[in-house]
């Protein structure tokens, strides 16, 4: 077997040799079908030759050969590995915080008072009202609406007395709690003698101006909302002594005469007293009445008296068989009932 490597004239034939193979080798490459869309490895044609070369023991003998084969490239370009892709990350998903939800509100306005009890003369730690269903962070005026049988032809006519108003404002769910005195306590008689007893007295609403003045029987405009009736509870009748003549003549009962003196004990002050006739049958008569206020120590002494001459009061002969008593109401009692009456009996003429 040969070893050693070939010279002259033969090394020149084995180098134009390779280099045909070379060439056939690259021409056959130009006729492969063009890449996909993923990238292909080329063949290193350089690296064969130059791994040829080394196995013959050409050594730096074949330099000029590497030179003439570096215009078929190196192939670096295409063999540098594709650029990684793009990583999305997921970014982290934050806590959601429930929306607050404010509280429903009612569909109408309501006021609400607590179950306490009130008794003349006074509020005693006042007037609570709670406030639902209005417009938020807005004002309105409290009062106490004390109504009374007014004179009328309409059964459900009445007057209203009121206490000075107060204001409130609601908060942003239109809601609002008020404690307030009133200036005036309800009376269960007023003095005006038209009216008779309390037919009840309420918590009103009404806009920031209050209460407002129209025609209807009233005179006052319908409130935003009344409350429920306040619980009252007057004072008793029985407390209450009252101290009249028996008999008084006609004439004494006209204006501008000296009147029948009625005297009362056991009132509150300034409690107010109305005293007035009541016939009890017969031909019917001209009325007489009078009305005042107890002093600092609860007494009181009023006059009743009739009218003029041209409107006698008729003696309880001419009444015959009906006749006449004395009746007496005051502002912060209870109601005179059938178990409790206040008719104090009274001769007119004859005495």
């Amino acid at each position: 077997m040969r070893t050693e490597p070939p010279a002259g004239d033969e090394f020149e034939l084995l180098l134009d040799r390779i280099t045909q193979n070379v060439l056939l080798n690259a021409d056959a490459s130009l006729q492969v079908p063009p890449p996909v869309a993923l990238p292909r490895r080329r063949f290193r044609f350089g690296a064969v030759v130059v791994a040829v070369l080394i196995v013959l023991g050409l050594g730096t003998a074949g330099g000029a050969l590497a030179v003439g084969l570096s215009v078929f490239g190196s192939g670096d370009a295409d063999d540098a590995p594709p650029a990684p892709l793009p990583t999305t990350s997921s970014p982290t998903p934050s806590p959601t915080v429930p929306p607050t939800v404010a509280p429903p509100i009612p569909a109408t306005p309501t006021v609400s008072l607590g179950s306490v009890a009130f008794s003349p003369p006074d509020w005693g730690a006042g007037v609570t009202a709670n406030l639902s269903g209005f417009a938020p962070d807005t004002e309105y005026m409290l009062s106490i609406d004390s109504r009374y049988r007014g004179e009328s032809s309409a059964p459900d006519a009445y007057f209203s007395v009121f206490s000075n108003p107060t204001m409130v404002r609601t908060d942003e769910n239109g809601a609002a709690t008020i404690t307030w005195t009133p200036d005036v306590f309800p009376e269960n008689f007023t003095e005006s003698g038209e009216s008779g007893y309390l037919l009840g007295s309420y918590v009103r609403v009404d806009g920031s101006d209050g209460p407002q003045h129209d025609d209807s029987i009233s005179g006052f405009a319908d409130p935003i909302v009344l409350s429920q009736p306040l619980t009252i509870e007057f004072l008793p009748i029985e407390a209450v002594t009252a101290t009249a003549p028996s008999c008084i003549e006609p004439a004494q009962l006209l204006a501008g005469q000296a009147g029948l003196p009625v005297s009362f004990s056991g009132l509150l002050p300034d409690e107010t007293v109305f005293v007035g006739s009541v016939q009890t049958g017969g031909p019917t008569s001209y009325s007489f009445q009078g009305f005042g206020t107890a002093d600092s120590e609860g007494n009181a002494r009023i006059i009743v008296s009739g009218n003029s001459a041209m409107y006698p009061v008729s003696s309880s002969a001419d009444i015959a068989p009906g006749t006449w008593q004395l009746s007496w109401s005051a502002s912060n009692r209870q109601t005179p009932t059938d178990e409790h009456p206040l008719g104090v009996p009274l001769t007119v003429g004859g005495c």
